[in-house]
């Protein structure tokens, strides 16, 4: 069973985001940002957060809780093309906007989660990646990195 409405909207509430603004934007980036040819394969128009959840967590992480919160990267999700990645605030709130893409929200087990930060170089000191700063621009955010 798919993660409730109510709850998950209460995750975009917390932040300060709407749900349909988050969408539009992944609709617009579609699988031209995706990492993988399966990544492309298994995205699609009616599941726009799919493959895009580090994205989206490194955006609440840089842009809506300004890194007031913990990136985490959970494995062994049967539906997952690879690392499911969210962020949990100072107050140990989960927000996990891209969990919506999983079809049984019971295999997302937050427990077995570990902190991960985000990928870091010498150009990316301390900023989100090209992709987040597109996706943030997309949704009304700017260039603020």
């Amino acid at each position: 069973m798919k993660i409730s409405n109510t709850e998950l909207n209460k995750m975009y509430d917390r932040v300060g985001l709407d749900k349909k603004t988050l969408h539009k934007a992944l609709i617009q980036m579609g699988t031209k940002h995706l990492k993988t040819k399966q990544m492309r394969d298994n995205w699609s128009v009616n599941n726009p957060t799919k493959n895009y959840c580090y994205v989206v967590a490194e955006f609440v992480y840089y842009y809506l809780t300004q890194k007031k919160s913990i990136p985490y990267k959970l494995s062994g999700i049967p539906e997952d093309d690879g690392l499911h990645r969210f962020v949990k605030l100072d107050d140990g709130t989960i927000i996990d906007l891209a969990v919506e893409q999983f079809e049984n929200y019971e295999d997302v087990d937050y427990e077995r989660a570990k902190v991960c930060y985000f990928i870091q170089n010498k150009y990316l000191k301390n900023r989100p990646s090209k992709r987040t700063r597109i996706l943030a621009d997309l949704c009304g955010y700017g260039n603020l990195y």
